[in-house]
């Protein structure tokens, strides 16, 4: 099984792909789409970028991480809007998405919901076998989102 895991953001947009074979989690790419624009262009570039990630792996499977809660509400506004939009055109690829909350992919892969982004970072690494850095930590998110969705899949 092949995941790919979003990290929504409106003005970055961290994805990871995993391969799942057997016990073995392979990471495959990862990387962070940028958005410099207003809401409504990246809403328009979003497509064209998701479509470039799928062209290049043969993903079965998409989750992604769910809303969080923020104090500034105009944030949270565009933000959801974003979200929708990648989940609107994820849905339109792919019969289901899956969506974890931040507390859930924290607790799955550290054990503590409560974890900083840098103790999922790691954790990532190590799960994954990565010697290298992983930066910026838009990616490490995403890809703990697909390790999330294999792992609780296999259960």
């Amino acid at each position: 099984m092949t995941v790919l895991g979003i990290d929504p953001g409106t003005r970055k947009m961290g994805f990871g792909v995993v391969k799942s074979i057997g016990s073995r989690l392979l990471p495959l790419d990862g990387g962070v789409v940028e958005f410099e624009k207003d809401l409504q262009t990246s809403i328009k570039e979003l497509s064209t970028e998701l479509e470039k990630i799928l062209q290049n792996h043969s993903v079965d499977e998409v989750a992604m991480e769910s809303l969080f809660f923020s104090k500034n509400p105009q944030s949270i506004l565009k933000l959801a809007q974003f979200r929708g939009a990648t989940l609107s055109e994820l849905l339109r690829l792919f019969p289901k998405v899956s969506e974890y909350s931040p507390l859930e992919i924290k607790k799955s892969l550290t054990g503590n919901g409560k974890a900083s982004k840098e103790q999922v970072n790691f954790m990532v690494k190590r799960i994954l076998n990565i010697s290298q850095e992983i930066k910026p930590l838009d990616i490490s998110d995403a890809l703990a989102v697909s390790i999330t969705h294999i792992q609780r899949s296999v259960k």
